[in-house]
């Protein structure tokens, strides 16, 4: 079992993809965000060099990642952590995350 784990890890590190096994559902925890307890929701944002937005959470699929981005920071800007390497994140309700989508269309 180790040598397992170990092989998944280095798959892991070398490509950046976790390997997907066929019994296992297949989901986006960034295109659907992450609940944690309590109700709150994690929007997690990665950001380009050049500060666009390559990838966020719950993004509804009319809008564009940066519009998304700029509706969250100016609605919730109080609820971002910025965090290394690119990222940072927007911790929400799950009734605070439902009215900004409702907004956006």
């Amino acid at each position: 079992m180790a040598e397992t784990n170990l092989e998944m890890n280095v798959d892991v590190v070398q490509t950046g993809v976790a390997p997907h096994f066929e019994n296992e559902k297949a989901s986006d925890p960034v295109a659907e965000g992450v609940a944690i307890g309590g109700g709150s929701v994690l929007i997690h944002v990665r950001f380009r060099p050049d500060g666009t937005v390559w990838e966020i959470s719950a993004c509804p699929p009319d809008v564009s990642k940066d519009a998304w981005f700029k509706k969250l920071c100016a609605r919730a800007s109080d609820r971002f952590q910025a965090r290394a390497g690119g990222r940072g994140m927007f911790r929400l309700t799950a009734e605070q995350l439902d009215a900004l989508k409702a907004q956006s269309h």
